[in-house]
This record gives C-alpha cells, sequence and structure tokens, in this order.
C-alpha cells in the first residue's frame, strides 16, 4: 500500500501525519543527511514554532505572496534536514489568479524538486490548511480548470515509492518560507534555486533550529534579534554554520 495514500474509492486520500517511525521506513536511496558537525544550540522552544523533522526525514515548507492588482505571485519553498540545516530553497514569480492557486504551485514545485532531487522520506508543510485539505481529500476524475490539474498532478505524487506526508503548519512554523517569497533573484518568471541561503534570512533560519517563536506578524521583536545575533557572533567566531 502506497505510503500516502489508501486504495480506492476514493481514489487519492493522503494519510495524515505523524509518518511512520524511522524504523520502519528504509534508507532513501540517494540522500544521506550531513553530519551536523558538532553544532550544539541552546533548545529555546517557546510558543508555535518551526519543528525540526523527525531522523531520516527532510522538511519542506512552502509558501505564496499573491498580488491581487496584477494577479502575479511569488512562491517558494525551503528544504531542510533532520538537524535543521539547509539543503536547498527555490523561489520563482508566477502567474496565479487567486492566492490559494499560488499556494498550490508552490506546493506542486516543491514535491517537484524533492523527488528529482531523490528525497524519499519528505514531511511537506504548508500554512493554507484550505490547500493542504484538498490535496489530501478531494476526488478529482477529470479536472475542469487549472487548479485542479494542478491538486491532481500534486495527489499523482502519491503513486511514487517515497514516504511523503503533506500537513498545515501555523504561520509562526512557517516564515522561512515566507521571507524567500520576498527575496526574488529577478523580476522574470524562471525558478531560482538556493542551494545556500540569502544572508537575509540567517536570523530567522536560527530562531527555527532554537526552537523560538516567531511573532505571528513575521517580526522578531528587539530582544529576540539582540539575542540571536550573540549566538550568530559566537557561531562564527568558532567557524561554525548553522544554514
Amino acid at each position: 500500500m502506497n505510503p500516502i495514500f489508501l486504495p480506492p474509492p476514493p481514489p487519492f486520500s493522503f494519510i495524515p501525519f505523524p509518518p511512520p517511525s524511522p524504523s520502519a521506513v528504509p534508507p532513501p536511496p540517494l540522500y544521506c543527511p550531513p553530519p551536523p558537525h558538532h553544532l550544539i544550540l541552546p533548545t529555546i522552544s517557546t510558543g508555535i514554532h518551526w519543528k525540526k523533522p523527525p531522523p531520516g526525514f527532510v522538511k519542506l515548507n512552502t509558501d505564496a505572496s499573491y498580488k491581487y492588482n496584477c494577479q502575479r505571485s511569488s512562491i517558494a519553498g525551503v528544504c531542510r534536514d533532520e538537524d535543521g540545516i539547509w539543503m536547498f530553497g527555490f523561489s520563482s514569480r508566477v502567474q496565479s489568479g487567486s492566492s490559494f492557486e499560488a499556494e498550490l504551485m508552490a506546493v506542486r514545485e516543491a514535491l517537484k524538486m524533492a523527488w528529482d532531487k531523490g528525497l524519499r522520506r519528505v514531511i511537506l508543510e504548508s500554512d493554507s490548511e484550505s490547500v493542504v485539505n484538498r490535496i489530501r481529500n478531494q476526488t478529482i476524475r477529470q479536472p475542469k480548470n487549472q487548479m485542479e490539474e494542478i491538486i491532481l498532478e500534486c495527489q499523482g505524487y502519491g503513486s511514487r515509492a517515497w514516504s511523503c506526508f503533506i500537513q498545515h503548519t501555523r504561520r509562526e512554523g512557517n516564515f522561512a518560507a515566507d521571507a524567500l517569497t520576498k527575496k526574488l533573484a529577478s523580476e522574470s518568471f524562471d525558478l531560482h534555486v538556493w542551494n545556500h541561503p540569502p544572508e537575509s534570512l540567517s536570523l530567522i533560519l536560527l530562531a527555527d533550529m532554537v526552537g523560538m517563536e516567531v511573532p505571528r506578524h513575521g517580526a522578531l521583536d528587539k530582544n529576540q534579534i539582540a539575542q540571536l545575533k550573540v549566538m550568530k557572533r559566537e557561531l562564527l567566531a568558532r567557524n561554525l554554520h548553522w544554514y
């Protein structure tokens, strides 16, 4: 039985998180997480925050920013390993008719990139609960529009041989992807892959790694910034990198 879907009918139905224990899933064939390089950070873990995936899994967070006046959106995704270390990110401008469609396009691109890169144990998170529910629950036999085509394409990844779980996260746990939607490499519609994160994300990534709560409006407060800057200086002085 496919790890994401139950057999029809209905033809597509995602199994909810949590994923199976790591011992029950064979190791991925093409990806081995890099060692953490003895990077030990204090854990803060306050409030709602980004959480690391279980051992052996990677976590992909996706987000989109929709511009109502021109029907142009930006999508982005951030992939990190079980230690919270950056693996890759992507961002792009897209043409979309709604914020829902833009969020769908971000999920589709993330699934495609994860599969193409050989990742086989993946947790994908989106802060759009409606997108997650539609992908997991909607039965589509004949798509009637572009959105249904994208949903069907996302569901199609369920027939592949991997362990992939799609789940909703609060906005507070998705700020790295949210920040990347605002960091486009150009105004073109070409997809940009970030093998290394932009410097502007460094404090957000560090906050995620130590479990610091990011306020819902998306801005770290002065005390949080000061605390993270101290951590950052100490890590750089020891030639340790958290992304």
